[in-house]
């Protein structure tokens, strides 16, 4: 049974994001959304509330699980027994960051493979940063993430914004 790993911040997670996972389900028997745990950043939202989000978006896919996991990613996976890790790529510019990090993972567990999905062309400009620089200003972000992302996008901005914290 080939388990993949699809790591990433997902803060928050996107449908660009989510059309990577959908499409890495159908070809892996079993695919682990695993969300980093950051310390260097700061992120919008908590590592438990990415994990539910994921968990609500992926709800449907059954051969999903959502994970969290700290340190080298490859290291997460060889505890998973995962064979694959699933990378997406926006724009050729991704590509020199992707396949370092591939050739990285490969000399560190030999035996991973790094499969590389193109982005669909609908999401190839789309970023977490992005949407939460347009849910900052108060535009609309629902063509970018699912219902429930940006209902949860709205009040942590709301809840930033009322304890005096930018957003």
């Amino acid at each position: 049974m080939a388990t993949a790993v699809y790591p990433g911040s997902f803060d928050p997670v996107t449908k660009g994001h989510l059309d990577i996972i959908k499409r890495a389900a159908k070809i892996n028997d079993h695919l682990i959304v695993a969300v980093l745990i950051n310390s260097a950043k700061h992120p919008l939202f908590t590592v438990e509330e990415r994990v539910v989000l994921l968990q609500e978006c992926c709800k449907d896919i059954p051969n999903v699980s959502v994970e969290s996991f700290d340190g080298l990613t490859v290291e997460f996976a060889k505890k998973r027994h995962a064979s694959v890790m699933v990378r997406g790529l926006r724009a050729v510019t991704d590509f020199e960051d992707e396949i370092q990090l591939a050739q990285t993972n490969h000399a560190l567990m030999p035996g991973i493979e790094t499969m590389f999905l193109a982005t669909s062309i609908k999401w190839s400009y789309l970023s977490s940063t992005i949407v939460k620089e347009a849910a900052r200003y108060g535009s609309s972000i629902s063509k970018f993430v699912t219902p429930n992302v940006e209902a949860a996008v709205i009040k942590k901005m709301a809840e930033r914004r009322a304890n005096g914290e930018e957003p």
